[in-house]
């Protein structure tokens, strides 16, 4: 998600854009931590591993005072998010010129499409820059149910032989593929994450993660919504009791569905918006959850 900071009417800070590197993610999560975002210190060490060159730091003398980050998938498209200032420098022009220093590198490495996740605030900036509207997304917030059914046979939990068939199953639905991005979050907390296996291979698979202030979901990919319920239960049974965030896109009306049938309620919109050949939309009605608003 992109929070940009620009005023007509306010004075530019004296500042400089920079790489944002591995020193910096002890200030980075305090950015983090003003704007009550959901990442984690862990989070900071993955954009950096997706991607080393195309993530940045605002400077103010020598104080880091924003941040954003990028990452590419292949050619097809690219991401911008974390663009994050600190309350003191806001509406001085450095949320506006660290993204113009992401879409400068992600176009400068011959991404085609830039796409970012957009509060109501950002898109009023963005549609001048030349960003269309692509849908709407909601992040849901609710408390997992202690209530837990029959685990369905055909739910298991990912394992490494079976990431190639994943991935691949993944880039139709994302519109890309994205090894790293699918690898790393599996990795990361193997107890939550599953897939759904048929005749016809891969239905399905879900994700998750923990988050400073809940548990996030995503992503959430599945041929239908009686799949995607299952999977999800699977989820939740583990993390009963607690508070859990999803990312759901407008198109897909059947994860909305789901989220009223659990009693999730609606915490925020954003608007997903692109500038450039939107050639590989994926199939949002598959997505039943985003894995996140700053990797897509």
């Amino acid at each position: 998600m992109t929070r940009p900071n620009n005023s007509p009417s306010a004075a530019p800070a004296a500042r400089s854009i920079r790489r944002l590197v591995a020193s910096d993610i002890p200030v980075a999560h305090e950015l983090r931590r003003l704007a009550g975002w959901n990442q984690t210190e862990r989070d900071w060490v993955g954009y950096l591993e997706f991607e080393p060159e195309g993530c940045f730091a605002a400077e103010v003398g020598d104080r880091v005072v924003g941040t954003a980050t990028t990452i590419r998938y292949g050619d097809r498209f690219g991401w911008v998010g974390m663009v994050l200032v600190h309350p003191e420098q806001r509406r001085t022009g450095v949320g506006t010129a660290l993204l113009h220093a992401a879409i400068a590198s992600l176009r400068a490495r011959g991404v085609r499409c830039v796409k970012l996740d957009a509060t109501p605030l950002g898109r009023n900036v963005y549609l001048p820059m030349g960003f269309q509207d692509e849908y709407g997304l909601s992040r849901f917030e609710g408390v997992a149910p202690s209530g837990s059914g029959d685990a369905a046979s055909g739910v298991a939990p990912i394992t490494e032989a079976i990431l190639p068939a994943l991935i691949a199953f993944d880039a139709e639905a994302f519109g890309a593929p994205r090894p790293a991005v699918v690898t790393t979050l599996s990795r990361r907390h193997p107890e939550l994450g599953f897939v759904w296996r048929d005749a016809a291979g891969i239905a399905g698979y879900i994700l998750a993660r923990e988050g400073t202030n809940a548990v996030q979901v995503g992503p959430w990919i599945a041929r239908d919504a009686a799949t995607a319920w299952e999977l999800l239960g699977h989820v939740l049974r583990r993390v009963a009791g607690r508070k859990v965030f999803l990312d759901v896109l407008e198109p897909n009306r059947a994860a909305g569905e789901l989220m009223a049938r659990l009693g999730f309620k609606v915490q925020r919109s954003l608007t997903r918006m692109f500038s450039g050949e939107n050639r590989h939309p994926g199939l949002p009605e598959r997505v039943f959850g985003i894995s996140s608003p700053e990797k897509g």
